[in-house]
């Protein structure tokens, strides 16, 4: 393997090619300033913090050698220069000051020994049709996606995900997570609309022993707890104005302070935040702090609708038949290309997770009756709305057989608690729904 390191600085570039060459015995490691020869040769080339540094570099780099791994080194923090240098070509940006050891470069630089580095996807190339965590879909929005899931997991940036309820944002959260250079470390999922304000700070920062009534011992809140890892604020909207505030400075000085305490605990935290509404427009109406908006969304995602890439419900459905297959011994086999007609003409307002559901009860449907998916969906008049009907009847007689217990409830149908409360919240289905229930939907 020939690396090339390339920085102004001759103390600095000579010293990092010292420390490369110790790390990757039998590489040739040659060293050259921004402007010398351009590079020809090289299998790797790595773009060091002095001189004409940033994206333009790194364009300069891949236009002389498109086959070339770029890797960047930045003396910034901030995630502005990362995001600049990934979008250009680099397939990674590491942190670096000299006289430092590099050690996530010395690890890039190890994934490309070994033939397992991810590299940048170039504009003229196929994207990988293949699924990314559950990311299903060979539409070009999806594609588009997976590109985007694939640049977010090279750094170490805030994400903002961005889509209506039902398109996988948490999905796409544990795939950049899983991706990156975190994927060892904790992915610590939070819904802010899940959780009562009164305890909302308490769940976020943690709490010292005493700091209210019924604090009996300490408690670490999910910022402690995705240490290191990732942290996932779904429906990030939903955040108290005040809780906005301390979470912006957990974000600029990473640094927690819990609930009742006076010293401040450090994190090493990526954030990942998900909304189904538009922020922007919050922010421009004053709903949401304009500082923590543009903290969150260094980098953007934003899901498609599944009636924006219908092609991808076959697909889909397979994938969800044999997922069910897998976790209950079943042999379903998906319906056959005709009877899923209806399914790619409905609206599917509730998106992916609704096209789940409505299979999830055909599925349930069928092994009640011993019928075969295709003749069942046929006879059901093909109507995911009377598949769902169905199921908020399911979720009602589970509820009243354990007593509106949620959890035996939820161990019965299959489901966690948490799926349950969702479907009980898109059933329009209450604690207090008892007699409702009897009436039927």
């Amino acid at each position: 393997m020939r690396i090339l390191v390339v920085d102004d600085d001759a103390r600095d570039r000579e010293a990092l090619a010292r420390v490369i060459a110790r790390a990757c015995p039998g590489a040739h490691v040659s060293c050259g300033a921004h402007e010398a020869p351009a590079c020809t040769r090289e299998d790797v080339v790595v773009l060091g913090p002095g001189g004409a540094g940033g994206a333009q570099a790194v364009r300069q780099a891949a236009a002389a050698r498109p086959e070339a791994t770029i890797l960047v080194l930045g003396r910034a923090d901030g995630a502005a220069p990362a995001v600049d240098a990934l979008h250009a070509g680099a397939a990674d940006y590491v942190v670096w000051r000299p006289g430092e050891t590099p050690t996530d470069l010395l690890r890039a630089l190890e994934r490309l020994g070994s033939g397992d580095a991810r590299r940048p996807a170039r504009p003229a190339a196929v994207a990988d049709p293949a699924p990314i965590g559950g990311l299903v879909g060979t539409s070009p929005q999806m594609q588009r996606l997976r590109d985007l899931v694939r640049t977010a997991a090279r750094t170490d940036a805030a994400v903002l995900i961005e889509g209506e309820t039902g398109t996988g944002k948490e999905l796409v959260a544990r795939a950049v997570h899983a991706l990156g250079r975190r994927a060892a470390g904790p992915f610590v999922p939070l819904n802010c609309a899940a959780v009562p304000e009164s305890l909302a700070e308490s769940e976020l920062f943690g709490h010292t022993r005493g700091a209210f009534t019924g604090a009996l011992q300490e408690r670490p809140g999910v910022l402690q707890l995705a240490d290191r890892g990732t942290l996932f604020l779904d429906e990030i909207e939903d955040l108290p104005p005040s809780l906005q505030a301390k979470l912006l400075r957990v974000v600029q000085d990473r640094e927690v302070r819990p609930l009742g305490g006076s010293v401040p605990r450090r994190v090493d935290v990526r954030i990942v935040a998900a909304s189904n509404r538009d922020l922007a427009r919050m922010v421009e109406r004053g709903e949401f702090r304009r500082d923590l908006y543009y903290r969150l969304r260094v980098l953007t995602v934003a899901l498609p609708a599944l009636r924006e890439r219908r092609e991808d419900v076959p697909l889909l459905v397979r994938h969800f038949v044999a997922r069910f297959n897998a976790r209950h011994g079943t042999t379903f086999a998906a319906p056959g290309a005709a009877a899923l007609r209806p399914l790619l003409e409905h609206h599917w307002p509730g998106n992916v997770r609704e096209l789940e559901n409505t299979i999830e009860s055909l599925l349930v449907l069928a092994g009640a009756s011993d019928a075969d998916l295709t003749e069942l969906l046929r006879a059901q008049g093909a109507s995911p709305g009377s598949l769902l009907i169905d199921e908020r009847a399911r979720i009602l007689r589970a509820l009243e057989e354990h007593r509106w217990n949620r959890q035996r409830a939820a161990t019965a149908l299959g489901i966690s608690r948490v799926t349950l409360w969702r479907r009980m919240g898109r059933h329009g289905i209450r604690d207090d729904a008892i007699v409702a229930s009897r009436d039927g939907p």
